[in-house]
């Protein structure tokens, strides 16, 4: 089954997307293929990365109730793109946890990447309702409502996590470091949370608030990777983030779609996320051709686990369904 969507002047409606899994396959790895036909194959580990997932095993197996053994061993998997596995950790340590708010944000973000959107909405919804103002549950709950063609939803989400930061928050559960008062000190979470709501009020056809919002963005920002200082011991550590703000610049018209799509400070891996924010301008602005060239390029890459990624598949189904 595949989405199926209006789109009129670039601005997509909501649509429901499949909530059946994408079949499994042996070429996938035991993880299956996208709805496009791209195998989800685990990323080839490195000797430390194939150290790390054989110590967490043997821990595990002398403690096999730990919670924390537990996510230590899905943590290692998630490093190597071993998503399936981590989901089942995550699901045997929820069975007799059912109020830790860390098991469905860990599985909620590990079904988006396996494109299983239905069940990682379901998971996420009930992380937030864990954890009210956790960072990471605003922000992949966002995520799996603006995939799944629900951008209005999506807005909603993220401009709640805004009026905590606004509003100064309340303490989360015990263990969350990350929350959603830290967007008004973490450059990092408030660019990235920034470049999405962007695209969802934009696809959502709220382009004064869009306007409004990419603004208020400053120029000279500089994006440093924080997490060890603000977030010790996070589930999610957050990247630096530097190619979500030259997006946010390209957005203001500071920046060329040339300057930064080559950016020297763009990795490989971040690149697709940075090619889909180009497309979706594309997209908004009718050039619906540019915006397909840029997001089949993406779709020809590798990194089929990045956010980029996946949203440029659900584009790419909604466009040519």
């Amino acid at each position: 089954m595949r989405i199926v969507c209006a789109i009129a002047l670039g601005v997509t409606a909501a649509c429901s997307a499949p909530d059946a899994p994408p079949p499994l396959d042996v070429a996938g790895g035991g993880q299956g293929i996208t709805p496009l036909g791209v195998p989800m194959q685990p990323r080839t580990p490195t000797a430390a990365e194939e150290q790390r997932i054989r110590s967490a095993d043997d821990a595990l197996a002398d403690a096999p109730d730990s919670l924390e053994l537990i996510l230590e061993a899905a943590s290692a998997r998630e490093a190597v793109w071993r998503y399936a596995e981590a989901v089942a950790l995550y699901r045997r340590a929820a069975a007799g946890r059912p109020d830790d708010w860390r098991l469905p944000l860990g599985m909620g973000h590990r079904l988006i990447r396996l494109r299983r959107s239905g069940e990682a909405l379901a998971a996420l919804e009930r992380a937030l309702a864990l954890d009210a103002e956790g960072f990471n549950a605003h922000y992949l709950l966002g995520l799996a409502r603006y995939i799944r063609g629900d951008h209005p939803g999506a807005v909603d989400v993220y401009q709640a996590c805004f009026d905590l930061a606004a509003a100064g928050g309340v303490e989360s559960p015990e263990g969350d470091p990350r929350t959603c008062r830290d967007v008004a000190k973490d450059e990092a979470s408030r660019v990235a949370l920034t470049s999405w709501m962007y695209r969802a009020l934009r696809r959502a056809g709220r382009e004064e608030e869009a306007a409004r919002l990419v603004a208020g963005v400053p120029e000279g920002m500089e994006i440093p990777n924080r997490s060890a200082e603000l977030y010790p011991g996070s589930p999610i550590p957050p990247d630096d983030n530097t190619h979500y703000y030259l997006t946010l610049m390209f957005y203001r018209g500071l920046l060329s779609e040339e300057a930064v799509l080559s950016d020297p400070r763009v990795s490989e891996g971040q690149w697709p996320t940075v090619a889909y924010g180009v497309a979706v301008h594309h997209l908004v602005e009718g050039d619906t051709a540019r915006a397909v060239q840029l997001l089949d390029s993406i779709a020809g890459q590798p990194y089929w686990a990045r956010l980029g990624h996946v949203a440029a598949e659900a584009d790419l189904l909604q466009i040519r369904p």
